[in-house]
């Protein structure tokens, strides 16, 4: 089962991606559950992860987000999570990062 998404958007100047990130975890979650598509009751985690783009770089964002399924077949979300904080020097520490379900 998937355990994270991507999304590619381009945000109001006057939207903090905070709250973009809000807005999609309540509506999609009041849909899943309005929806019955669990057994259980759905919810998101705490936190998340924003990264900005630089317009130079959306096709190949969107081809990234394409391939997904192949490319986790390769590298688990964990690895390729951390490999891009550290990448665009990121700083961290990891007891705030996002819970890996790859670890459980």
């Amino acid at each position: 089962m998937p355990d994270h998404i991507h999304i590619l958007v381009r945000l109001r100047p006057t939207m903090a991606p905070s709250e973009f990130m809000q807005k999609i975890k309540s509506n999609s979650s009041k849909w899943i559950n309005d929806n019955k598509l669990l057994r259980g009751k759905f919810f998101w985690q705490t936190g998340g992860g924003i990264f900005s783009v630089d317009y130079t770089r959306v096709d190949s964002v969107r081809k990234y987000i394409i391939d997904q399924k192949e490319h986790h077949k390769k590298r688990i979300f964990r690895s390729e999570y951390i490999e891009l904080l550290e990448k665009y020097n990121i700083q961290y520490d990891s007891k705030y990062l996002l819970k890996f379900h790859d670890l459980d």
